[in-house]
């Protein structure tokens, strides 16, 4: 088993520390590397993260700069006079300001990851060039599904630098009884519930899960109850009317930003995520290590953490999503079969330990001067 050498640290820059996929995921590790031996130091460009404190607790350092330009001198001070054995980048913004500063100043060995599918950048044409400018300048280039691994490759990416390193997640009991969450939402003890944890943005397909679930609903057992949480991003409002206009928004929970989701999920009896594109969405692992059946679109990294363990439907296809829904929601022997289908693999591909395993085996390959691709292998 690999082992960091004495005196590593880690420089890592994010973009912020809010209560994103990525942020939760540094979270957990962090404190996991610091455990491990390793001087952890994060700098985030923006300030008022809430999982900052998280982090602290965990005896990691944080840095909020608050600006693009205090991120900048923060990653220069830090490269110069902390002097990390690793820096590593997590989001785009982060990436493209950390790269610049650390080509000049040096930052010992410089990885980037990737979480997210590369459809961002159809939008900022010339921070994907200064993006694909700096793959040939990292040591290594990190993806959390095979799908994204694969984009990175196109890039032009050296392809024996990218690596696979799957989402780790910690998989627990919730605090809080099933029966007493259900009582808190309005929600019978029998009934069954279908969640999505998901922000509301477009992109998440609420549109045709709203569809689906109004077509599917007769089909279901009396009392079915669809639970949406996550951030409003300005769709709450149009869900809502959508609800209405097909007269069920009795049925439908909208609970907005939440930091129980895995009260939540063990109030739960099925998941759902209708994405239009994903990279390797935690709440789909989440969820499958709670026990949850999991229904997922065809994108990005989702069929891959899902498995043999869900249901597979083409993204923006509300007809498709509806069978889904009535599959599922009718057989509870199917419901059960995939859920602990779904535990085991969640356990066993995602699980925490194994993920921070997979952290210090590509850094401790990259200070022996091996190739990432030769530890963490990207099929691709």
């Amino acid at each position: 088993m690999p082992e960091l050498p004495q005196g590593f640290r880690l420089l890592v820059v994010v973009t912020g520390l809010g209560r994103g996929g990525t942020e939760r995921h540094l979270a957990a590790v962090l404190p996991a590397l610091v455990a491990r031996g390793a001087a952890v130091r994060v700098i985030a460009l923006r300030k008022g993260g809430e999982l900052a404190d998280a982090l602290r607790a965990g005896g990691v350092a944080v840095e909020e700069a608050g600006t693009r330009v205090g991120g900048a001198l923060a990653v220069l001070r830090a490269a110069l006079f902390w002097r990390p054995t690793v820096t590593h980048f997590f989001l785009p913004e982060a990436y493209l300001i950390g790269g610049v500063v650390t080509n000049i100043t040096g930052g010992g060995k410089r990885v980037m990851s990737r979480r997210s599918l590369n459809a961002y950048q159809t939008a900022h044409p010339r921070a994907a060039e200064r993006e694909r400018a700096l793959h040939a300048r990292m040591d290594a280039l990190v993806g959390n599904s095979a799908a994204i691994c694969a984009e990175l490759v196109a890039e032009g990416a050296p392809r024996g630098r990218v690596a696979l390193l799957r989402n780790g997640i910690v998989i627990g009991a919730p605090a809080v009884p099933r029966a007493a969450v259900r009582e808190s939402l309005g929600i019978g003890p029998d009934a069954l519930v279908i969640t999505c944890v998901a922000n509301l943005i477009p992109y998440k397909g609420h549109a045709e899960l709203i569809e689906a679930f109004g077509r599917a609903r007769k089909q279901l057992p009396p009392g079915t109850t669809l639970v949406l949480a996550g951030r409003d991003e300005g769709m709450a409002v149009a869900i809502t009317a959508q609800s209405e206009a097909q007269a069920f928004i009795d049925d439908v929970r909208i609970l907005g930003e939440r930091t129980d989701i895995a009260e939540l999920l063990g109030a739960s009896d099925m998941f759902v995520l209708a994405s239009h594109e994903e990279g390797s969405p935690n709440a789909v692992i989440e969820a499958m290590g709670a026990g949850l059946p999991p229904i997922v679109t065809d994108v990005g990294g989702s069929p891959e953490a899902v498995g043999e363990a869900g249901v597979v439907v083409p993204a923006r296809d509300a007809a498709a999503l509806t069978e889904a829904l009535v599959t599922l929601g009718s057989d509870a022997g199917l419901r059960a079969r995939l859920g602990a289908a779904a535990a085991a693999r969640a356990r066993n591909e995602y699980g925490l330990a194994a993920c921070v395993e997979r952290y210090v085996a590509l850094y401790a390959a990259l200070i022996d001067g091996r190739e990432a691709g030769a530890v963490l292998p990207a099929p691709v």
